[in-house]
Parts: structure tokens; C-alpha cells; sequence
């Protein structure tokens, strides 16, 4: 597989790199991206470009066996292209200049710089676009990074306008969308549409507001595009990413990863304010890279020691970058490259640590990658290429997302916080999940999960009838159906497009103050087990051909349906009128998922704190179990199975060191 580093040979001096080579072709490394933030060291001054010591690094690489990924440097506009385009800096939404000092400090709807843009990325490609030792691309970096999608300046403002134009056509339809009516927003004509900047509490029009998010995110994939081209045409060989970065939701990263060749994502599992990370996140954000391509992805920065800028978040214990690592490869990573190299010494990352410390000299975390790099490059060859097999998929839509971001109706509640719950089902019940975008065929799925399908667009609705209708199992909860696309709240009774499908209509409702619940039992009239609740949101329902699973128990509404179940056709859709407590979810989840006949991974029972996740290739499982706690853990096997890390035949009850990794490989038992 491909295993490396992200490397800045401009920090360091030349005399230093081929220490650096022979360190990394030590470490089993075989490739390093370069390059991604270089502009200003390709194009010094305008038009004078020096490729020199580009050209003397990608030979000394290659001559130590290690490939590139070539960054395009768009990232960072040099201070002289700034100077020259000073309208180029993005504009916050109270109209002040975000000025010169970080980075992403451009406009992606400014003409100029997108051929500015395109003109360094052919140079760089027609310059390495041939070169046998550049394995691929990677455009720009991290898209929308510290708040860098949304502008609020003039071409931004003409750019929104004829985006406007393109979709509605005619004015009147727009206002009719929008229902400018409403507090006398009436426009009449496209130049007196605004963006949604700051205002008089600023509470902007729900229609305007979200047709402005998806015009951010579509900018965001115009300029991508503008370089893809570029790459396609004078560089057709080589394939092409962006590193993503999982739940970021600035930038819908399905449309974005259209055109690319693989996914790529940034893995920081402790860039987190807490000292200890939590798995989940690592896992979820990897099935969600999974899922933009369903395809083996790359992750393009890996931790590999504590990040940090001016404050210094929580450093890898030993044994941790090894297990995020395997993490990884186990949820669909074919190729790891840890962020960074070497510590840098100086500017604004000089705490975000890498490999090796700021002196150079390896240590404790490059002796553990290498460690690690000789295993994988031991053993992965026999799973590259593979998925997990997965039979649920998990629908993320990014226009509930912005929706629920503009309006969250609930005080506290966000759309990922919601959407985490029925992930950590899975994971913690060792359920391999697809993490899917609204348009993704169902048919090869057993269970479908829609977390607040508030905006429900037609075709998505008639698919999901059609996949219950063929048999399959789908998951709605509360908020369902009650939009229209243009953010317009659904005329039809709630739940809209679903009532028939889920056989109830919705009387009432209401939302709950922030962490308060509602106690719910599954058996009606039953006093509700330890744990059992509901929050955030009570709909009423009143069915219409559904059947309760679950009743609340108390409040005005107690004794009404909380979690309904209809049959639909040849399937079953189910539908959940709060947010469950965790223990409700599971006890819920597992009678769905019983139903559906979703099973989790065989072969091995596991205490929680160690997850379980595969990839298979049709006909070998490989399983992946790694020990997130702090101590040992014995894993139960239901047969023998090789290990393949230690070489050995493990059989009944087996240790696993705290933090640990096994890896068992068998037999497939995929279902068709």
C-alpha cells in the first residue's frame, strides 16, 4: 500500500533532504506529498518562476524509491498576486476585509484569480504532469478551512445573482420560493438580491439563506472544476483528489468528489479540546469518506503528534498513531500519509508536531510508524481495493444539514449531533454502515437510515417508497416531510411526502427545552425502563395504518406512539417521534435491525471500548479489532482464526493488549 508523510522540503535546507529521504525509505515509506502551499517559491515575483528546487526534490524522492503527490499551491496566494488584486480577499458577513496572515485568503467567485489559478496548475502540469515518479494530484487544500466558504463580498454578491437567475428564470418564481412577501422582501429584479450578511437581528429569509449556503458550496466546486480541468487535459494520466474533512458541512462533499479519481481526508483524532479522543469520530468521518465515492479512499494528513497552533492540544500516547492507522486501512483506507514530517520551526503551525520533533532527530513516533509501515506493507496487500461489505447505509444530506443550521427549532440541537446517534448504534454493535449522499441507489441495502429528511425533494421520497415497496427496511424520524426544497414549509399534512409510507399523521408537536426528556416504554401502559426517554422533540401522531412500538409515558401526550412501525409493500418503515436516549436507541435499533436481518460482524464478541470492522474482498473477511481502552480486553472467538499481525492461530478466549490491534482473516460469511 501506499504509506507516507506530508513533507516541506522549502523549510528546511537542502543540505537537510537527503537525510530526510534516507530517514523516510528507513521508515517504509514510499510516498510524500509536496508542494500544496509553495506558490510563492514557484512564482517568486509575477511571471518568474523557479522550479529548480521542485526538480532537485521529486529526483532525490524518486532515487530513494518514494513517489509524490503533488499539491497545486492555490491555497496560498503569494502577498505580490494579493497586492496586485486587492479585491481578492474574502469580505465576513459584516462587510470587514479578512486580510493578508493565514491562508485560504481568496474569493473562489474572483475571474481573476480563477485563471490565475488555472495558469500555475498548468504550469505545474505540463512541467510534472508526465513525470513517472508523481503517483497524483491533490487540488488546493482542505476546502473551506477556518471558515473560508461563505463571502460576503460584491463578487460574491453578482456571482449569487446570476446563480439565482440560472435556477429560478424569472424573478416572480423567486419570490414566490421565498415568500418575499414576507416582511416586504419583495425584489424586483435580480441585482436587488442581497446576501444574507449581517443585519437587523440578523435572522435572514430561510429561502434566501439556504439558496445562498448551496451557492457558496457550488463556488467551491466551480473552482475545483477549474482545475480539473486543467489536470485532465495536460496531465490525463494521473489521477486526482482534494483531502475532505469529514463532518465538515460548509462544502457538500458529494458533489465536490464527483469529478475526482478517490477521496482523500485530514484524520486529527486529538484535535479535540478534551484529553481523550473519542473512536467514533475517526470511524464515522472515515465511512463518510467511504461513502463520497463508495471506493478505497486516502487519508492524506494522519495525526502523528499533538496538533497545534497557539495552543497545543493532547499528544498521541504511545501505541495510538499505530491504532488510528489501523483504524483507518480497516474502514477503507488504501494508502496513509501522517501529517507532518518534521515539526517546523518557525510561523504558525511550529506547535502543530510531526514525526520527528523540532531537532530532527527520530524518536518514539517514527520508530512506531515504522513499526507500523512494515506491517501494513506486510499484510495489505491481501485487502487493498476491498469495502466492509456493508447492508445499512446511513443517508447524509447537506441541504438538512444548512437547513437545520439556519433554523435548528430545537434549542442545543444540531443536525451531526442527531445524525451520531444512530452511528454510534452501529459501531458499538459492530454493524459496518455506508455513510451515502440522497441520490445513492438503496437496492443493495437491508436497513436505510434518514436523519431528518426535513427538505424532502420528490425523487429522493419516491425512492425511498420504491426501496420499502421492493422490502427493504428505512428509518424516519421527527421533522420528516415537512419542507419543501425551497424552504418553504410543506402545505401537507406532516409527514408530507412520507404519510403514506409510514401510515401515521403527525397532530401536534412540540420541542423540548434543552436536555430535558420524556419518559418512553415499550410495552403501553408499562412503566418505562431505566434509561428509557425521549428528548428534544415530541410529535403527536395519530396512525393511519401504522402500529406503535414504543408510547410515551407522560405529559399531555402520554400514551401516544413515540416509535411507529408501518409495512409498506414487501418492506418496513419505521418512524421515531423524539430522539431517543441512548438506551432507547439501542433497544429500538436492535428490533430494527433484528427485523431487517442485520446482523454484526460474526466470529468475535467483544467487551464495549474495542471495535470490530471489516473489509472483505467476496471471498476472505479480513477483521479488524482494535482496543480503544485504556485496558486489556478478552475477545471471544467463535471458531479459530489466523491472526495475521503475530502469524498465529488464535481460538477461544484471546487477550488483547490495552490499545492494541489484531487482524483475523477467514473465510468470507458475506451475504448476497
Amino acid at each position: 500500500m501506499l504509506y507516507g508523510v506530508c513533507y516541506y522540503p522549502e523549510h528546511w535546507p537542502k543540505e537537510r533532504w537527503p537525510i530526510d529521504a534516507a530517514l523516510m525509505r528507513e521508515a517504509g515509506v514510499n510516498v510524500v506529498r509536496i508542494a500544496e502551499f509553495a506558490w510563492s517559491k514557484m512564482e517568486p515575483r509575477p511571471g518568474e518562476y523557479d522550479w529548480s528546487w521542485l526538480d532537485e526534490i521529486i529526483a532525490l524522492l524518486e532515487a530513494n524509491g518514494i513517489e509524490v503527490v503533488l499539491g497545486t499551491p492555490t491555497a496560498t496566494p503569494p502577498k505580490w498576486l494579493m497586492d496586485r488584486h486587492p479585491d481578492l480577499y474574502m469580505k465576513d458577513a459584516q462587510g470587514h476585509t479578512r486580510g493578508f496572515g493565514n491562508r485560504r485568503h481568496y474569493c473562489y467567485n474572483h475571474a481573476e484569480y480563477r485563471r490565475l489559478s488555472a495558469d500555475i496548475v498548468e504550469r505545474m502540469a505540463r512541467r510534472y504532469g508526465g513525470h513517472a515518479n508523481v503517483a497524483a494530484w491533490q487540488i488546493d487544500n482542505e476546502f473551506g478551512c477556518t471558515d473560508t466558504v461563505r463571502c460576503y463580498c460584491d463578487h460574491c454578491r453578482q456571482a449569487f445573482q446570476r446563480w439565482l437567475r440560472n435556477k429560478y428564470g424569472e424573478i416572480g418564481k423567486l419570490n414566490e420560493a421565498w415568500g418575499t412577501v414576507f416582511w416586504s422582501h419583495i425584489y424586483n429584479s435580480w441585482e436587488e438580491v442581497v446576501l444574507p450578511a449581517y443585519t437587523v437581528f440578523p435572522m435572514h429569509n430561510p429561502g434566501l439563506h439556504l439558496d445562498y449556503m448551496r451557492f457558496a458550496s457550488d463556488a467551491v466546486a466551480e473552482y475545483q472544476q477549474v482545475q480539473v480541468d486543467v489536470l485532465r487535459r495536460e496531465s490525463p494520466d494521473k489521477p486526482i483528489t482534494h483531502n475532505f474533512m469529514g463532518y465538515f458541512a460548509e462544502v457538500d462533499a458529494f458533489r465536490l468528489a464527483e469529478p475526482l479519481d478517490f477521496a482523500s481526508w485530514d484524520n486529527y483524532p486529538n484535535l479535540h479540546f478534551d484529553e481523550k479522543a473519542d473512536p467514533l469520530n475517526s470511524a464515522v468521518q472515515h465511512d463518510m469518506t467511504w461513502g463520497l465515492k463508495r471506493q478505497p479512499f486516502w487519508v492524506m494528513e494522519q495525526q502523528s503528534g499533538s496538533p497545534g497552533g497557539n495552543f497545543i492540544f493532547a499528544m498521541p500516547k504511545p501505541g495510538e498513531l499505530r491504532r488510528w492507522t489501523y483504524q483507518a486501512v480497516a474502514h477503507g483506507a488504501d494508502a496513509i500519509l501522517y501529517f507532518r514530517w518534521r515539526t517546523c520551526l518557525f510561523g504558525a503551525e511550529q506547535y502543530w508536531h510531526g514525526l520527528l520533533p523540532h531537532d530532527g532527530i527520530p524518536g518514539r513516533r517514527y520508530e512506531e510508524a515504522k513499526r507500523t509501515g512494515e506491517e501494513l506493507q506486510r499484510l495489505s496487500g491481501r485487502w487493498l481495493g476491498t469495502g466492509a461489505g456493508a447492508e445499512v447505509a446511513v443517508i447524509r444530506s447537506y441541504d438538512n444539514e444548512w437547513a437545520m443550521d439556519i433554523q435548528p427549532q430545537s434549542f442545543g440541537h444540531r443536525y451531526m449531533a442527531h445524525f451520531k446517534q444512530y452511528c454510534r448504534y452501529f459501531y458499538d454493535r459492530h454493524i459496518p454502515v455506508e455513510i451515502v449522499s440522497p441520490d445513492m441507489p438503496l437496492g443493495r441495502y437491508r436497513l436505510v437510515v434518514v436523519p431528518h429528511d426535513m427538505l424532502t425533494h420528490p425523487a429522493s421520497a419516491a425512492a425511498l417508497h420504491a426501496y420499502a415497496a421492493a422490502g427493504g427496511t428505512v428509518v424516519l424520524d421527527f421533522r420528516a416531510g415537512i419542507k419543501r426544497p425551497d424552504n418553504r414549509m410543506e402545505e401537507r399534512t406532516i409527514p408530507g411526502a412520507y404519510r403514506d409510507l409510514l401510515g401515521l399523521r403527525v397532530a401536534d408537536y412540540g420541542s423540548l427545552r434543552q436536555g430535558d426528556t420524556r419518559p418512553v416504554t415499550l410495552v403501553r401502559g408499562d412503566t418505562a425502563a431505566e434509561g428509557h426517554g425521549g428528548g428534544v422533540w415530541y410529535d403527536i401522531v395519530e396512525l393511519e395504518g401504522a402500529e406503535a412500538v414504543a408510547w410515551y409515558a407522560s405529559d399531555f401526550f402520554a400514551d401516544t406512539p413515540a416509535v411507529t412501525r408501518h409495512a409498506y409493500g414487501s418492506g418496513t418503515a419505521y418512524y421515531m417521534a423524539t430522539e431517543p436516549t441512548p438506551a432507547l436507541m439501542d433497544a429500538l435499533m436492535d428490533r430494527i435491525c433484528e427485523g431487517a436481518q442485520v446482523e454484526p460482524i460474526a466470529g468475535i464478541a467483544a467487551p464495549p471500548g474495542v471495535e470490530i470492522a471489516r473489509r472483505t474482498n467476496g471471498e476472505k473477511d479480513f477483521l479488524f479489532v482494535m482496543n480503544h481502552d485504556e485496558h486489556s480486553a478478552t475477545l471471544a472467538l467463535e471458531e479459530p482464526l489466523d491472526e495475521l499481525i503475530q502469524g498465529v492461530r488464535h481460538a477461544g478466549s484471546v487477550r488483547i493488549e490495552a490499545g492494541g490491534v489484531h487482524v483475523y482473516e477467514r473465510a468470507s460469511l458475506r451475504r448476497d
